[in-house]
């Protein structure tokens, strides 16, 4: 499980950024992090969505709380797209009936 780890000190290294940012998400709600023997760590899963908001906060300048509102939006979006595919599936298969 820690070959999934990476250090929130080489995420803002190379991400240039301050981990306070990273803090702030984490407070948010809109990532986790895992502390081991001290160190905080950020779970390569985790990684693309903190990603993604670094790129919409600096390209769009959007603060946290647009940032946590553009999350939920998307995770709503990301639900209707699964019912959409799942009701898509139905119909194909009652079509297939017919």
């Amino acid at each position: 499980m820690e070959n999934n780890l990476i250090s929130i000190k080489d995420v803002c290294a190379h991400h240039q950024v301050e981990i306070n940012f990273i803090q702030s998400l984490e407070d948010f709600g809109l990532i986790q992090t895992k502390i081991v023997k001290k160190t905080t760590f950020l779970d390569t899963d985790e990684l693309s969505k903190l990603e993604r908001y670094l790129r919409l906060s600096q390209d769009l300048e959007i603060n946290l709380e647009g940032l946590h509102a553009v999350s939920h939006l998307l995770n709503q979006l990301q639900e209707v797209q699964k019912e959409l595919n799942s009701l898509k599936n139905e119909l194909n298969y009652y079509k297939q009936l017919h």
